[in-house]
């Protein structure tokens, strides 16, 4: 806690020291730092009492750069890298020009690599314009060390032998981090002895290099000490160094075939659980996935590559390694699956990032999205639909397929998503068809809404939906609207009469019925009665054509049970019956 006081305190005395510039309070410092040699050696990041540190930043403008840099530097020497950003971003912004310079982008770059922003230190240790920033040993030794915390272990390679001459010059604790990085290197390009030789320079009770130690040992093929050495540390290291012994011994235990793959995969995802965003749980999860890969497990190898894809530096993985965590969703989720349906839905929603791009990550979201729709699970199918919808498709595509996700949420009973839907999607590219289909959908989920006369309007710019304007008209009860919509669509002649012209006839009368226009409806009778003769539906129309005093509302009544099941509108007959979810909110 001292510590971290003292650190705050030295950087607001930096910060606070800005008032006035270098470039307002005196000369630039820029042409003092171009002449002064790289940092280097064992003087590359000397370390001053930060009580001197702040007694040279209260100082005039003119020497406030200086005494920035001298306390930029021994921050670096003591490790502090965070708050050594935070020093030079203040001479940064007094002078940009000194991001031009070797020396400072070298301490810019060292400060990001022990804040451990190391991409953005290899940006700032590489080479300058105009071949400025040539190799140098402190600057290949801090981007080895960048490298080798990415993972980007040939090509830290490639910087140990030019780093070496810093290294070297170097005190021993200076130089054991980066002789950590390289003990790491050797190890992961497959070189366990340079490993094991690197390593003998440090203490035999290092925590880190004993496990560095046991991993060269496992690779060797000594898995009896390498058992030893991580069993040390996984009962006296400290949470982090446990975690990895733990991960050592299930390695070397799969290694000497003392460790069933099934069993390890149970070890490595208790280890997964227990333990979470580090070199250690990749390792883990790459583990997890091959072993599991290769057993057929599907679901703990999708697992392990989708947290490999979505939580760790995709570049590290080999090219195609995204394509077999795919298969392994496909052979989940695909049309041969065998996991019963609702399990593969949500397995798909989940890992729904994973799908592929393009026409096959599409195709197979219709496919599943089918076999929902056959399944009577609407809301899954809407919100797959949708995701596809919202994150897949763009321009015009997004038209029908707008209308399919509209389509399936009324039929899960949510008609105001439909309708935010349609308005959210509303495009003007979109053809005549296209426009027309989504309008018929509106106006349907506004109907289940109650909002019938916006319904209305809407149809009544659409050709030909006369039909459907009736059918939502019929379903309301709304039975004088119903009247003068059904004269466009009552039939011309008396008979034959098709069994949609029938249902058309037959509302009619029920609605004249229910208005009490018995002398219309007696003129109806005489029109279509004998269209009707010898058809199913006679006697409901003939139900229908007499006196309705006394028995009227029974005879009503009846009529209205025994109407045909046939519908003016087909196909989307189905969406003016779907049930209204409780509680949905309006549009």
């Amino acid at each position: 806690m001292r510590a971290r006081l003292t650190a705050a305190l030295a950087l607001a005395l930096a910060l606070a020291a800005g008032g006035a510039t270098a470039q307002t309070g005196g000369a630039s410092f820029a042409p003092t730092l171009a002449r002064v040699p790289l940092p280097s050696g064992r003087a590359a990041w000397p370390v001053v009492p930060d009580a001197d540190a702040w007694h040279a930043l209260s100082v005039s403008a003119s020497e406030r750069q200086p005494a920035r840099w001298a306390f930029a530097r021994s921050l670096i020497g003591q490790a502090r890298g965070a708050e050594a950003i935070g020093v030079l971003e203040t001479m940064r912004q007094d002078e940009p020009d000194l991001l031009l310079l070797d020396s400072f982008r070298l301490a810019y770059g060292a400060a990001l690599t022990l804040a451990h922003h190391d991409a953005e230190a290899l940006v700032a240790l590489a080479p300058g314009a105009a071949g400025t920033g040539a190799p140098s040993a402190e600057r290949c030794a801090w981007r080895l060390r960048a490298l080798a915390e990415l993972a980007q272990y040939e090509a830290a390679r490639a910087s140990v032998a030019c780093a070496t001459p810093a290294l070297m010059a170097r005190p021993a604790p200076a130089r054991t981090p980066f002789t950590l990085a390289i003990a790491t290197i050797a190890l992961e390009t497959g070189r366990p002895e340079a490993a094991g030789a690197v390593l003998a320079a440090l203490p035999p009770d290092h925590p880190t290099a004993t496990l560095l130690r046991a991993r060269a040992q496992a690779q060797l093929g000594q898995y009896a000490p390498a058992r030893t050495l991580f069993g040390k540390v996984e009962r006296e290291g400290a949470p982090v160094d446990r975690a990895a012994a733990r991960l050592g011994l299930i390695e070397v235990g799969l290694a000497s075939r003392e460790l069933a793959p099934d069993a390890a995969i149970k070890q490595l995802n208790a280890l997964d659980f227990a333990w979470r965003g580090d070199a250690v749980e990749e390792r883990a999860r790459v583990l997890t996935f091959r072993l599991a890969a290769e057993r057929g497990d599907h679901a703990a190898a999708l697992a392990a590559g989708a947290a490999l894809l979505r939580y760790f530096d995709v570049t590290r993985r080999p090219a195609e390694f995204r394509a077999r965590v795919q298969d392994q969703l496909e052979a989940l989720v695909g049309p041969g699956a065998t996991m019963p349906l609702p399990r593969s839905a949500t397995l798909l929603w989940d890992y729904r990032d994973i799908l592929p791009s393009g026409a096959s990550g599409n195709r197979l979201m219709e496919t599943f999205a089918q076999r929902l729709i056959q399944a009577g699970l609407y809301p899954q199918a809407a919100d797959l639909l949708a995701y596809q919808l919202r994150y897949r498709t763009s321009d015009i595509a997004q038209g029908p397929l707008s209308a399919r996700v509209a389509t399936l949420q009324i039929l899960a009973g949510k008609p105001g998503d439909a309708v935010t839907l349609l308005r959210t999607t509303a495009r003007n590219d979109y053809t005549p068809a296209m426009i027309e289909e989504r309008q018929r959908l509106q106006a349907i989920a506004l109907s289940q809404l109650g909002r019938v006369d916006q319904a209305v309007a809407i149809l009544a710019e659409v050709p030909n939906s006369a039909a459907l304007r009736s059918e939502i008209l019929w379903k309301q009860r709304r039975w004088a609207d119903l009247l003068a919509a059904d004269q466009s669509l009552l039939p011309r002649v008396a008979a034959p009469l098709s069994d949609v012209e029938q249902i058309i006839v037959l509302r009619h009368a029920i609605a004249l019925a229910m208005l009490g226009r018995i002398s219309e409806l007696d003129s109806l009778h005489q029109r279509y009665a004998a269209g009707f003769e010898a058809r199913p539906s006679d006697r409901v129309f003939r139900l229908l054509s007499g006196p309705l005093t006394g028995g009227g509302g029974t005879r009503l009544e009846e009529a209205l049970a025994a109407l045909p099941t046939v519908s003016p509108v087909d196909a989307l007959a189905p969406l003016l019956d779907a049930p209204v979810t409780p509680g949905t909110p309006p549009a």
